[in-house]
């Protein structure tokens, strides 16, 4: 799996990782964090993390994040489904559902047509399904010399 950072606009980092193969919520998610950061940051022994949160692996069926309002309340806006890509894209999606709650734009008009899939099993198998897509993507990045 692979850790992913970046600086924020008030020159903080941002820094995330998935667990390994596994799903699940490691206990202290500071002490987790902390040992994957300093792996890649070394010289950040001594820096203080403010806050770190967790939660389950949220995928969509298209690996895509979905993008629109409650059926019964238009006013209420969601975006889910990062499938544990969310630190990259969650800045240009999150820009296309504030155009969307203003005034509405293509951007915001075609990303929220993107039909979501259920998945039949979801709720019973989650962490089966999701252990088993990390080990696929994993072996096959080994597969294709991507790792």
């Amino acid at each position: 799996m692979i850790d992913y950072y970046r600086v924020t606009n008030e020159n903080r980092l941002l820094f995330g990782s998935a667990t390994r193969l596994l799903e699940y919520i490691p206990a202290d998610l500071k002490a987790w964090n902390r040992n994957l950061m300093l792996k890649v940051f070394p010289y950040l022994h001594d820096v203080k993390i403010d806050l770190a949160w967790g939660g389950p692996l949220c995928c969509s069926a298209n690996l895509f994040p979905q993008i629109g309002t409650l059926p019964a309340h238009d006013n209420v806006f969601y975006v889910q489904g990062y499938s544990g890509f969310g630190v990259t894209p969650s800045h240009i999606v999150c820009k296309v559902l504030a155009e969307g709650m203003a005034e509405g734009s293509e951007r915001y008009e075609l990303m929220s047509s993107i039909p979501h899939v259920n998945i039949f099993g979801k709720d019973k198998l989650r962490r089966v399904m999701t252990t088993a897509g990390k080990v696929w993507h994993q072996t096959s990045g080994y597969w294709k010399g991507r790792r």
